[in-house]
């Protein structure tokens, strides 16, 4: 089997995985931003792996599918905005200093998040208006979040590293990966 072969085999592994990870999300509903960054690391692994083209087209392939096949999206929309799109492209900020790949890794997670609370908002507040309610509570519930979902980013973002590490030094030797593709 030559590596292009290879390399198209484990993708289409790769994706059937992601996809499994996002379905369990959207089956157990409390485990939707779990399932996003579990699926997640089914894109590092092809980034180390495979390389190239092939994680941006895993990552296609699991958000189709999952849009597509999914009884409860929001699974599928956080791996969309952010679990899947973030393993990518923490490879290349890592090639950077380490104080600029920081400030692109927490520019990133912000900007993504801001516009997950605009169109939160722009569905709340509408309910809430025709509801006759007062929307100012959001403002301080918005500013919890981005402290509360900034702390939790930057665990994640260790522990991700931690296990691309173990993953690398580890696991990979164990399983003769390293010449494979």
């Amino acid at each position: 089997m030559n590596k292009s072969t290879k390399k198209i085999a484990l993708s289409a592994i790769l994706s059937a995985v992601g996809v499994i990870f996002l379905l369990m999300g959207s089956l157990v509903q409390v485990l939707d931003l779990s399932s996003a960054a579990l699926a997640g690391f089914v894109i590092v692994l092809a980034v180390i792996e495979i390389g190239g083209k092939y994680p941006a087209l895993i990552y296609l392939v699991i958000s189709i599918i999952s849009v597509l096949i999914l009884p409860y999206k929001l699974p599928a929309v956080f791996f969309i905005a952010f679990g899947g799109v973030y393993p990518m492209l923490k490879a290349q900020f890592e090639k950077r200093h380490p104080a600029v790949s920081w400030v692109l890794k927490f520019s990133l997670f912000n900007i993504i998040l801001w516009l997950l609370i605009f169109f939160i908002r722009l569905l709340v507040s509408r309910e809430l208006i025709n509801l006759g309610e007062n929307i100012d509570f959001l403002k301080n519930f918005e500013i919890i979040i981005f402290l509360v979902a900034n702390s939790a980013f930057l665990l994640y973002d260790i522990a991700m590293t931690r296990i691309i590490n173990i993953y690398i030094v580890k696991v990979r030797k164990l399983l003769k990966l390293e010449n494979y593709f």
